[in-house]
């Protein structure tokens, strides 16, 4: 009932960014992922041809990363992200580190400095990782939340 109920949240908040953003696909060897249409691809330097940051500019970024040898499981998840917490907190000065949130396979840690806010995801997926951030101005957050949920609703393992 639970997973249910997630999707027709997830569903809901599609809507909602589709509303507010206009939603392409992106369709690469290893995932697919929604972003927004004015986001921008970023070729991968280490592996030209490969996609997995979207830019509008410097304050509005996406990142997906798939990991093979990713860290996280579903039984891990809860302890991944207080690690992943205490990582930011220690390494990323000047960002004020909310308590991770854990929704089923999804862990979001939302961030932020000065007038950025900041999501880093977790998902996990059949022996695969999904890592990433997506970051918008905060005064904004109304209207971008809901598209970063849509996009990580959006995320599929190939």
């Amino acid at each position: 009932m639970k997973k249910v109920l997630f999707a027709i949240v997830m569903m809901a908040f599609a809507l909602t960014a589709s509303a507010q953003a206009e939603m392409v696909t992106y369709d690469g060897a290893k995932f697919s992922v929604q972003h927004p249409k004015d986001y921008a691809d970023v070729v991968d330097d280490w592996t030209p041809g490969v996609v997995n940051e979207w830019k509008k500019d410097a304050n509005h970024k996406l990142s997906v990363w798939p990991d093979e040898y990713g860290d996280a499981t579903l039984e891990t998840l809860k302890d991944w992200g207080n690690i992943m917490k205490q990582d930011f907190e220690e390494k990323d000065e000047g960002w004020k580190v909310d308590a991770p949130v854990i929704n089923g396979k999804y862990l979001s840690i939302r961030m932020v400095a000065g007038d950025v806010v900041q999501y880093y995801y977790t998902i996990v997926e059949d022996g695969l990782n999904f890592t990433g951030k997506m970051s918008f101005l905060a005064s904004e957050e109304a209207q971008y939340k809901p598209i970063f949920d849509a996009v990580l609703a959006s995320i599929k393992k190939k």
